[in-house]
């Protein structure tokens, strides 16, 4: 093995009384001999916590790499270092500091949107963040992440290609392993030190019609300053999974549509929302339009739970609220109704809202979504600000800690949403 570490001293004075006392610590940067697998995963073997694992141009294969420490996985960058995924790799959280992949093209093609390249997970509130930055993906009939965690991924300033059905990311902690339906929401400036929600910001889809990101079971969803072409937001409620999404914000984001008549144009939503609660706010929508599938809203609502598949039981004991249906949240003891906001959205938003499958207990669908309690359309959402923008930890590539900085306010127009 031909490997070689090169140590940057950094030099920290503590003043105690009137002595000054040095402490030094060592951060080094770990050089695989070659983009292969072998190789990168003795490098990572070798590296300590808050190294930076350099691996070098070329094309390889992974299958199985695995990164438990916290460590920069750094690649010559985009086009440069080509990785083809041809099986599942491992992010595993570490309370030491913060995971950091950027640099790479990374494909992967075959198996379904059920397949994976990558997962990661370990605990929700006891480690520092995971940053997948400024790296290129494409994928091909496939998935590509599986956040196994209710937060604490930031996936920022990438890259996302694939096809009308493929799925980029999956946010889903089916077992609440973290207990973030116990908990308290953490939505905006809640979210005190950025690590308790996922970041998926500044991003390009292409691709992904129908589960561009599909946030599910616990997770704590923030998506924002995306640009997406064929591409959408999803969300799963109690009813259509095991636990069901913990609340989202959905905002800034860009969407385009050029009417198509491919199959990737069949594009029927840009954001569907089957449960919890959260914001939507400030995204610039196409109309979507494609000659393929024809006009489509752009907004969805439903509510599984009180047609076919009922946590409450039979159809005489559904009743509202259905479990951590849309407009449902939780504050540390209890649930209660804390409607979803909508504003100061343009282009063409059009919202649907209603039974989706067939609703064979022939309830009234304004008994379990009503506008004004479970959403309210055209009000900006009484003391919520944003979480800081760009997350502060995209901003500092050499740092292996959470931000120290707190939240800060972003401007918000008056709503302007027009509903067809």
């Amino acid at each position: 093995m031909n490997m070689s570490i090169f140590r940057i001293r950094c030099l920290t004075v503590l003043a105690i009384g009137m002595a000054g006392v040095t402490n030094q610590s060592w951060a080094a940067t770990v050089s695989a001999e070659s983009c292969s697998q072998t190789h990168v995963s003795s490098a990572i073997s070798s590296a300590t916590a808050g190294d930076t694992v350099q691996v070098p141009a070329g094309s390889c294969s992974w299958s199985g790499l695995s990164i438990s420490k916290a460590i920069h996985l750094k690649g010559a960058g985009v086009g440069q270092t080509k990785i083809t995924l041809t099986g599942n790799n491992t992010i595993t959280k570490q309370a030491a500091g913060t995971i950091r992949v950027s640099g790479f093209s990374f494909s992967k093609s075959g198996g379904g949107n059920g397949s994976k390249g990558w997962t990661i997970g370990g605990s929700w509130q006891n480690t520092e963040p995971v940053v997948i930055q400024d790296n290129a993906f494409t994928i091909s009939n496939s998935g590509l992440f599986s956040l196994n965690v209710a937060g604490g991924v930031i996936i920022a300033g990438n890259s996302f290609t694939g096809e009308q059905d493929d799925s980029f990311i999956q946010p889903k902690d089916s077992q609440d392993s973290g207990n973030s339906w116990g908990t308290a929401d953490t939505m905006g400036s809640k979210d005190t030190t950025g690590k308790r929600n996922h970041y998926i910001e500044n991003n390009t889809f292409y691709g992904g019609a129908n589960q561009g990101i599909d946030c599910d079971d616990s997770t704590r969803c923030v998506y924002r300053y995306n640009t997406l072409t064929y591409s959408s937001f999803n969300s799963h409620g109690l009813a259509t999974s095991s636990q069901g999404v913990r609340h989202f914000e959905v905002y800034n984001n860009t969407w385009k549509h050029d009417g198509g008549t491919s199959q990737i144009a069949n594009q029927n939503w840009a954001v569907w929302i089957r449960g919890g609660t959260g914001v939507i706010f400030n995204n610039q929508i196409a109309n979507l339009a494609g000659s393929y599938w024809g006009n489509k809203a752009e907004l969805h609502f439903s509510i599984r739970g009180a047609e076919d598949a009922r946590p409450q039981g039979s159809c005489e004991n559904v009743k509202y609220p259905v479990p951590r249906q849309l407009g449902q949240n939780y504050d540390g003891s209890k649930y209660f109704t804390d409607p979803i906001y909508i504003w100061g959205n343009t282009g063409t938003v059009a919202i649907q809202d209603g039974w989706r499958w067939g609703n064979p207990c022939g309830h009234n669908w304004e008994t379990y979504f009503k506008w004004g309690r479970d959403a309210v359309n055209g009000s900006s959402k009484p003391g919520y600000t944003p979480y800081t923008y760009p997350h502060p930890l995209t901003q500092t590539t050499g740092s292996t800690t959470g931000p120290t900085t707190g939240p800060t306010n972003e401007m918000q127009p008056p709503s302007n949403l027009r509903i067809q």
